[in-house]
């Protein structure tokens, strides 16, 4: 189910992205540092910085994920111990104190 969702989610974004192309033909120019220009469609610019915006945050992202899924291993190792520790202790024979 998860999939037909994301697969019609990725097609409603493809046609709004082609209908965004179509409606923002205009040719626009860009200038960069040490005088550097680009010309081209409004929406390719727009859309090229969404992907680097997009990418850059990823990016940003990435190291907490990393840290996370760290401590995830730690933390299923540490679960591990503790539950043959548990093991252990049921197989110790119980004593009658009188």
């Amino acid at each position: 189910m998860k999939r037909i969702i994301y697969t019609f989610l990725a097609i409603l974004v493809l046609l709004i992205g082609i209908a965004f192309a179509i409606q923002n033909k205009q040719v626009i120019e860009l200038n960069y540092y040490f005088g550097l220009k680009w010309s081209g469609p409004l929406s390719l610019a727009l859309l090229t910085s969404l992907a680097i915006g997009v990418m850059a945050g990823y990016l940003a992202s990435l190291r907490m994920v990393m840290r996370m899924q760290r401590q995830l291993v730690q933390a299923r190792k540490e679960i591990r111990q503790i539950e043959q520790e548990v093991i252990n202790l049921r197989a110790l024979p119980i004593k009658d104190v009188i």
